[in-house]
């Protein structure tokens, strides 16, 4: 693995059409097929609900604010620089930080509206401004993951990674449900749009890394 490129599967253009491929296709049968949004799973989440689980739930909700993203992504770089170098810290953010993007286009393109909160029990005060599918917060919590894992380099650290961060993102996926903005196929979906996202962008940043930073050679992908 040279010291610029971040590790990412062999074939990750496949994968890369295959998850965007999946993404979109779940959330047009969502759209078309009601019974597919799931769209009681909000509602039996937020039944259980407690003035903790408001604090966290409304927390994690700033989660995908551009400036928010921003000091994540910025103090993300700088932990990076220190342990892996400023090449792999600017990798990492930016193919986070553009994957996150990617939701964009799939929100567009699949123009799901949102779900109603006339079921819940239990309202907060959340104001989504955007489409429903996907959840863009799981998208970034997805993505940030992802590309935390593709910078580890030893087993023991990409297996702690992996773990606290299928915790992070298993946690933004519960809070989108628990304040009934998301239906249950939006925070699946954005699984898939945020690990789709960040394998396109790492893929062309490691085609690029190996031009600028090592002069060429074959990439050697995990």
């Amino acid at each position: 693995m040279k010291p610029a490129q971040l590790s990412i599967p062999r074939h990750w253009i496949v994968w890369t059409v295959v998850l965007f491929a999946l993404t979109f296709a779940l959330g047009f049968a969502a759209k078309w097929i009601v019974a597919l949004r799931f769209d009681s799973l909000d509602a039996t989440v937020n039944a259980l609900n407690s003035p903790l689980l408001d604090k966290v739930a409304l927390l994690l909700d700033e989660l995908d604010r551009p400036t928010v993203v921003a000091v994540i992504l910025v103090i993300v770089f700088v932990i990076l620089f220190f342990v892996r170098g400023w090449r792999l810290a600017l990798g990492t953010v930016l193919v986070t930080g553009l994957g996150w993007l990617t939701t964009l286009v799939v929100k567009t393109v699949v123009a799901q509206p949102r779900p109603t909160t006339a079921g819940l029990t239990h309202l907060l005060h959340v104001n989504p401004a955007t489409l429903s599918y996907p959840s863009g917060h799981v998208v970034f919590a997805a993505a940030l993951v992802t590309a935390l894992v593709m910078v580890c380099r030893g087993t023991l650290s990409r297996t702690i990674v992996i773990v606290v961060g299928a915790l992070f993102v298993a946690l933004v996926m519960w809070s989108r449900l628990y304040v009934g903005v998301h239906y249950g196929t939006d925070v699946v979906g954005g699984v898939l749009n945020g690990v789709a996202g960040v394998l396109l962008f790492a893929g062309l940043w490691n085609l690029v890394a190996r031009r600028v930073f090592t002069g060429g050679g074959r990439r050697v992908a995990a």
